[in-house]
Parts: C-alpha cells; sequence; structure tokens
C-alpha cells in the first residue's frame, strides 16, 4: 500500500513536470542591424523555421518573440525585402543579441509583404523615375540641410541665393517647377510659389520621396519638373535630441527635439534657431554684410487605431504644426525681407464605417512677409499677406489587376498686399493696396491597370491612364479697401490635363530591368504674387501687365537595370538607369531676381523647350561596403532666359564608404555654365553670366552609443577646390565647412 502510494505521487510529479515543460514560454529579444552602416533595420519578417510564430521588428530595428517550448537547434529566420534572407539558431541569437543583415542590389524578388515603412506616397501616382531618400543616408552622410542632401543628384540642381534660401530645380526647370509636400501638404507658398529647403529639419525626417518628371496629377499641375515629398519620423527612439551647428559665414544653429509615446498616441516637438552673416568681398566698410536669422517650431500628433507598427497601423489620424520666421538683411544697400509662415494640418488615413481606403487632409497655411527694396525712384516697401486652407480627400478602389482612384481638391487664397513707394528722401510718391481672393477646385481619377507579365522573364506589366481638371477664380474682394493703379483682371481660368503610361518589368536570373514610358501635358497658373510681381512693379508708369496660365507637354522614356553577382569576390554588382525626356511650354514664367534677398520678378516667355538625356551607374563593391557612382545629365534648352541660372549640363562622381558604422562620402561634380537676369538697384534688370565649374564635397560621421545615450558628429566640407567666382561684391562658390555634434537620450 505504501509503495502503491509513493508511485502514484511520483506519477502526479512527473505529469505535472511535462506539463511544466510543454507550457513553458520564453521571450526572445534583439536588435536588427546593416552589416555595413550598422543602421537599425525597421519592419524586418522574423519567424520560428516551419511554424507560424513570428512577430516584426519596430521602427527601431528591435523585436520581442515570444516561443513555447524553445530548444537551441531551434532556428529563426530573419526576412526583409531589401536584404538577404538570414537564418540563426536561437542559441547564436541568446549569446549576442544582435542581428546583421546584408544588403541586397535587387529586392527579394516574389516576396510581397513589403516592408510597412517603406509605402510611399507618391507611387499613387504614374509610374515615373522615383528616387527614395531614407534617413540613414543624411544621418550618416552629416549633410547641412536638405539642399545639401538632394545637390549630389545628377538630374537635380539645389539654388542657394546669396541670401541663403535653398531651392530645388530639376531637369533644366525652375524652382517653381517643383511642388514640395511635407507628408502630402503642399508646402509651396501664394508668393513665389516656391519652398526654402534649408527650413527643413533632416534629423526628425523619415525619407525624402522624389518625382522627377511633369506627369503627376494627384499633387498639383504646378509639377512641372517633379514632386518632392517629406516625410515627418512619427516614432523616434529617444526622448530628448540636442544637436549644434557651427560653419563657415559665421552661421550656426542649435535644435532641441522632444518625443513622446502615450499608448496609441505619438508627440514630438522640435524647436531650431540660427542665422548667418557674409561679408562683402570687395567692401572696405565693415558695415557692408548680408545677414539673415531664422526661428523654427514643429509639432507633430499622430493617434494610431491600431497597434501595428508604422504604415501597417491602417487607421490613423495625424495633426501637425509648422512655424518659421526668417529675416533677411543687405546692409549695403539698404534692402530687407522678413517672412513669417504658419502651417497647421490635419490627416486621416484609413477607413470610415463601410469606406475603406480613405485619405482626408484639411490645412491652412499663413504667410506674411513684407519687403523693403530699391528702385530708380527711391524705396518700394511692400507687404503681402497669405491665408491659404486646403482640402484634399481621395478614395481609392483595389481589385486583382486594377486600381482605382479618384480625388477632390479644394483651395481657397486670401492676399493682400500693399505697395508703399517713397523718394529717398523719404517722401511718399504712391500707395495702393488690394485684397485678391481663388477659389481653386480640381478633380483627379487615376487608373492602374496591374497585370502580370505571363513570362518567366517578364513580371508585370502596368498601363496608367490619369486626368485631371482644374477650375480657378480671381477677383479684388470688393468688401476690403482698394487703393491700386493695377489693372488686374477678374480671371476665370479652365483647364484639362491627360497623361498615358505603360511599365514593363522583369526578372531572370539575379537581373532586373524595369522600362516605362509617360506621355501627357500639364498647366500652371501663376500665385496671387506672381500675378501682381511684374518686373515693371518699378516703373510706377507701367502697371499693366499681367501673367497668363503656363501650359506643358511632355514624354518621357525610361529605363532601369540591375544585375547581382554574388560569386565575384570584388564586384557584388551593379546598377544604370536612363531616361530621355523632351518638354515644350506656351507662356513660359520667367523670373528675375533680386540680388542678396529672396524676391524675384516675373513676365512670361512666348514658347520655350527643353530636351535632355539623364543616366546614372553604379558599382557594389566587397558587398555594398564600397559605392562608387557616375552620373550625367544633359539639357538642350532653346530659351534660356526663360530658365536663368540653371546649367545644360552636370556630371557627379560619388565614392561611399559604410564600414562599422562609419560613414563617408566623396562628391565630385561638373556643373555647365549658367544665364540669368538680376535687378539693379537702379530698378533696371541685366544679364549675368556664370561660368561652368568643377568641385569636390566631403561629408563624414560617426555615431557612438554610450549607456542609453547616443552621441553623433558630423563633418561637411563644401567646394574643396575654391572658386573665385563674384557677384556683386559676394562670392559664390567659395570653400565652406559645417560640423555638427549633437546628443540624444
Amino acid at each position: 500500500m505504501k509503495q502503491r502510494t509513493i508511485n502514484f505521487i511520483l506519477f502526479i510529479l512527473l505529469q505535472f513536470s511535462s506539463t511544466a515543460s510543454f507550457c513553458q514560454e520564453r521571450t526572445i529579444s534583439g536588435k536588427v542591424l546593416d552589416v555595413n552602416t550598422h543602421h537599425e533595420i525597421p519592419y524586418v519578417n522574423i519567424y520560428v523555421k516551419n511554424t507560424q510564430v513570428g512577430t516584426i521588428s519596430n521602427f527601431a530595428g528591435r523585436f520581442e518573440l515570444k516561443i513555447r517550448q524553445p530548444h537551441s537547434k531551434m532556428i529563426l529566420v530573419f526576412q526583409h525585402i531589401n536584404y538577404d534572407v538570414k537564418e540563426i539558431s536561437l542559441a547564436s541569437l541568446q549569446s549576442s543579441g544582435q542581428i546583421y543583415l546584408q544588403p541586397r542590389v535587387i529586392p527579394l524578388p516574389q516576396l510581397e509583404v513589403e516592408a510597412a515603412g517603406e509605402r510611399m506616397e507618391i507611387e499613387k501616382d504614374l509610374p515615373q523615375m522615383i528616387a527614395v531618400v531614407h534617413a540613414k543616408e543624411f544621418e550618416l552622410r552629416g549633410f547641412v540641410d536638405a539642399g545639401d542632401l538632394l545637390r549630389s543628384d545628377h538630374s537635380i540642381q539645389v539654388d542657394e541665393e546669396l541670401s541663403g534660401k535653398k531651392t530645388v530645380s530639376m531637369r533644366g526647370g525652375n524652382a517653381d517647377d517643383v511642388v514640395v509636400l511635407y507628408n502630402g501638404i503642399k508646402l509651396n507658398n501664394q508668393f513665389s510659389n516656391i519652398f526654402d529647403l534649408s527650413l527643413i529639419d533632416l534629423e526628425d525626417v523619415e525619407r525624402l520621396e522624389v518625382i522627377k518628371g511633369s506627369n503627376t496629377v494627384l499633387f498639383g499641375s504646378e509639377a512641372f519638373s517633379g514632386v518632392v515629398n517629406i516625410v515627418p519620423k512619427m516614432e523616434q527612439d529617444y526622448r530628448i535630441r540636442f544637436q549644434q551647428r557651427f560653419g563657415t559665414y559665421d552661421s550656426g544653429n542649435w535644435g532641441l527635439h522632444a518625443y513622446q509615446k502615450i499608448g496609441k498616441l505619438h508627440g514630438s516637438y522640435r524647436i531650431r534657431q540660427g542665422g548667418a552673416k557674409r561679408q562683402l568681398i570687395d567692401s572696405t566698410n565693415d558695415a557692408d554684410f548680408l545677414e539673415n536669422r531664422s526661428l523654427h517650431h514643429t509639432a507633430n500628433l499622430e493617434y494610431r487605431f491600431s497597434n501595428g507598427p508604422g504604415a501597417m497601423a491602417e487607421n490613423r489620424l495625424g495633426a501637425m504644426f509648422i512655424q518659421s520666421s526668417v529675416d533677411y538683411n543687405n546692409n549695403r544697400d539698404l534692402e530687407a525681407v522678413s517672412n513669417t509662415n504658419q502651417i497647421f494640418g490635419l490627416k486621416y488615413s484609413g477607413d470610415i464605417w463601410k469606406l475603406r481606403n480613405l485619405n482626408l487632409s484639411l490645412s491652412q497655411r499663413n504667410s506674411d512677409e513684407t519687403q523693403t527694396l530699391t528702385g530708380s525712384y527711391g524705396f518700394l516697401n511692400r507687404e503681402l499677406f497669405d491665408r491659404t486652407i486646403n482640402f484634399n480627400a481621395e478614395k481609392s478602389f483595389d481589385f486583382t489587376h486594377l486600381k482605382l482612384l479618384f480625388a477632390y481638391q479644394f483651395e481657397r487664397v486670401r492676399f493682400d498686399f500693399s505697395d508703399v513707394r517713397s523718394d529717398f528722401s523719404s517722401s511718399k510718391i504712391s500707395n495702393e493696396a488690394a485684397r485678391i481672393n481663388r477659389f481653386r477646385q480640381g478633380l483627379v481619377s487615376i487608373i492602374k491597370v496591374h497585370a502580370p507579365g505571363g513570362s518567366d522573364v517578364l513580371k508585370i506589366v502596368d498601363f496608367d491612364l490619369s486626368f485631371r481638371r482644374d477650375q480657378i477664380k480671381d477677383e479684388l474682394d470688393p468688401t476690403a479697401p482698394q487703393n491700386t493703379l493695377l489693372s488686374f483682371e477678374n480671371n476665370q481660368w479652365h483647364q484639362s490635363t491627360v497623361k498615358f503610361a505603360a511599365r514593363f518589368n522583369g526578372y531572370y536570373q539575379n537581373f532586373l530591368f524595369d522600362v516605362f514610358m509617360n506621355i501627357g501635358n500639364n498647366v500652371k497658373f501663376p500665385s496671387l504674387s506672381q500675378l501682381i510681381s511684374s518686373r515693371l512693379v518699378f516703373d510706377s508708369n507701367s502697371l499693366q501687365f499681367q501673367l497668363k496660365p503656363e501650359k506643358n507637354r511632355s514624354v518621357e522614356i525610361g529605363l532601369i537595370l540591375k544585375r547581382e553577382l554574388r560569386s565575384q569576390p570584388v564586384i557584388y554588382g551593379w546598377q544604370f538607369s536612363a531616361s530621355y525626356i523632351t518638354n515644350h511650354y506656351d507662356n513660359k514664367f520667367r523670373p528675375y531676381f533680386t540680388i542678396g534677398l529672396p524676391v524675384a520678378f516675373f513676365d512670361n516667355v512666348a514658347t520655350a523647350r527643353i530636351t535632355g538625356y539623364e543616366s546614372r551607374s553604379s558599382i557594389f563593391l566587397l558587398r555594398k561596403k564600397v559605392t562608387a557612382e557616375f552620373g550625367i545629365a544633359y539639357y538642350d534648352i532653346s530659351e534660356r532666359a526663360a530658365f536663368p541660372f540653371k546649367y545644360d549640363l552636370k556630371i557627379i562622381a560619388n565614392l561611399i564608404i559604410d564600414h562599422a558604422g562609419y560613414s563617408l562620402k566623396l562628391h565630385w561634380f561638373k556643373e555647365g555654365r549658367q544665364t540669368g537676369w538680376i535687378r539693379q538697384l537702379n530698378g533696371n534688370f541685366s544679364e549675368v553670366l556664370l561660368a561652368d565649374f568643377t568641385n569636390v564635397d566631403f561629408h563624414l560621421s560617426k555615431t557612438f552609443s554610450v549607456w542609453k545615450l547616443k552621441l553623433f558628429a558630423n563633418l561637411s566640407l563644401r567646394n574643396l577646390l575654391n572658386d573665385d567666382a563674384v557677384l556683386e561684391g559676394l562670392a559664390l562658390r567659395d570653400r565652406r565647412y559645417y560640423l555638427t555634434f549633437g546628443i540624444q537620450y
């Protein structure tokens, strides 16, 4: 009896032990990193081999995976579309906690689960030459701002005005041919229809999405040359961050960033203040200099209705606020510009009841600018105020081989201006003031036919058709005080644009090709400020000129080739892209610039044409630790006066090295001659010719981690081959340096 009792107790304990062993659960954690840059890789698929147990890494590359009955021989699989698949035993992971993945030249074929954080807003439009610059590119290279980052592209020209303002142009076009967006919300102002890229704080940007070409319909008809969409980071791996930059021209700025997550709510705030002072070379007076000062505030809130990481949280409501104040002063010529911008935005993406795949956005922009300029008669004091309200609604339908997108866009603009002319003794000559209202509506439809290629080589065939209809009404506001000699017509414009695109994509034995063609037309309407900013504004007897809408007809043919050479010990792969473009313009807007200040005046050129060729080649060496790039862009510009200070040739060569967390970039470039018109102090305009030039930029950065702190240092050297080009007493291409230090917790 006693022996039976003992056996029974042992049996119960054995069963309990087996059950406990069966129910044993362990949490495995770690971080996924790029083997070359040591940068975190977000949204990696992680699962136990031959099971349904898995997870996904978060925005900072970290992951946690709960496993029942773990054992040392268990295999974990790490899979990302842009990296080699890696398998590692559970025992190896527990000993290190860090997983390094090898980057690929060609994305993983037939991998339908795309990285959640890489679903791009701009891919909703027609297929075009698209460049995506991820956060790690500007974090690792030590670029000063978004302008410095983009200027290393062969088809992009970044114009750094003498005031410090930076604008982007593409494919030989003007700065007002490019639409700049912040998370899908338009940033171009109503004064000049451009945006200053130096205002963008790269430290809190997730990526830059760049469309090259004029075949977009979704982001406005004004995008004759391209679109830049700035996607902010909604999640951060720090609570607080501070950085300080020093540089040439007594320049410097500091920035403070804060981030907090409360449940499903993500919030961030940042402040940045800076300035610069440039002495005139040919002046003997120390008081003759250009000076600019800036102050920026940015805040973002995003609420995710589900717990999915990044873009996988389908229903999202976001709010953003941007305020910038910039002052430009030309102390030699007694000219100045003061500009203040405020942007409020709300954006919802997801479903509303039974309505799926919705995108709704509402924004308001308030811009206030004061200009003090010199003319032949004396001084012009101009005050401009703009309040713009934008609403955008999109609805998409997804079928097996068909995608439909419909959008409605509304814009209301209230524009106030006041011009006070006085002679050099400050006696008032004239006083003009008016308020102009603009109402704009746009309808957009896009049809995308997405079909399999039907062969082992041709994988995808796309045919896209888009249509856009714009209606604009401009009128003087009868309720506001009017005191103007300007002959302003109440405009009513109706224009339609149609575009067609075809794309063929294939993959065979580590070789990928992508061929596409776009054809269509565009129309750009002058902003209200452009309508009154005739170059004749300095002649008090000639105030009758008015801009006409600009029209464009374009064709683009593009090719992308990629090849992986995994069996080669040195060459890991290569990539080649090329495009042929042609653009025909009617009533092309021609800007005339003001020395030292971000002010332009406009008229129309009857016809103009740009035909060009672009190509870029990349060779990846030593398993992508080293990348060598070569790019060339050539444009045949029929009317150079319509595209002031735009070169017809640009050649670049880049050497990029990423190893063990160190990053180095050497950028060599050659830019062709440039011709433009500038305003003299007497109010007249004269032609200026800038010779072609060659130079070198150098960027180096390193990041250190100490406890919970991350320290980083960036060095940026510009124009190492010092050039003595001078315009109106200001050096244009002189050697410059910028050094940035930062710490985050």
